[in-house]
């Protein structure tokens, strides 16, 4: 609460000595409530986060893949997403599959510029159907570059509460100023927008960024909310 400095909430990702995250927790601090707390296993090119869902990594240990149960479609059947990154290093194509289906169901592609994601296009991949999904437009304060920023990805609706312990390749290399979602029903049709800035921008004698202040709402693809958000990181 930027009036009071009371705090309303946290994102907590805690690391190992070897710099892997291990735990992740979402606390309520107005009502003294754990939102939601999960331990995350590393196995080889597996980062487990459930019995049934997990990542997988490439041998750069991006994220190249994800499977999950927990979605609400039938009985027994299973979300399978696959990364797709270019020569360097940048995230460029995400396309999710359903069990006993040879083609992907949806396809999100991004559009960087300067070195920064700046557009984010979903779409219904079925052949012979051409409906959106979703929109992103991102844009960026040029004077402004963070050390090892979350990356930001407003499309990452699995990825969110995890973000801060995976890697889906190269970074923006500027600071986000705005970024815009846009929603599409079951028709194509256009259904919500979200919108959020971010200004105030204040960092550690290093580089890292400490501080922001957000406006607006995510549409749950990112942990940032509106507000006066502090940063504290795990050094190694």
């Amino acid at each position: 609460d930027s009036l009071t400095g009371q705090g309303l909430f946290s994102y907590f990702t805690k690391f190992s000595i070897a710099g892997l995250a291990e735990k992740v927790e979402v606390f309520d601090s107005i009502s003294g409530i754990m939102q939601f707390a999960g331990n995350i296993q590393h196995k080889g090119d597996t980062i487990r986060i459930s019995a049934t869902d997990y990542f997988l990594t490439d041998a750069n240990k991006r994220v190249k893949g994800f499977r999950s149960s927990d979605f609400s479609g039938s009985p027994g059947d299973t979300l399978s997403y696959v990364y797709k990154y270019d020569g360097n290093g940048y995230l460029m194509e995400k396309e999710i599959f359903i069990t006993g289906i040879g083609f992907p169901i949806m396809r999100y592609s991004y559009v960087w510029s300067g070195q920064n994601l700046v557009a984010i296009d979903g779409v219904v991949a079925v052949p012979g159907v051409t409906q959106k999904v979703l929109t992103v437009t991102l844009e960026y304060d040029a004077a402004k570059t963070a050390k090892n920023f979350i990356q930001v990805m407003p499309d990452g609706f699995e990825t969110a509460l995890y973000i801060m312990g995976l890697d889906l390749g190269k970074k923006s290399r500027n600071l986000v100023k705005k970024y815009v979602v846009t929603l599409y029903d079951d028709l194509g049709a256009l259904d919500e927008v979200y919108t959020m800035s971010f200004s105030n921008y204040k960092f550690s004698s290093d580089g890292y960024l400490t501080e922001w202040y957000a406006v607006g709402e995510d549409a749950g693809g990112t942990p940032f909310q509106g507000g006066r958000t502090l940063f504290r990181y795990f050094c190694k």
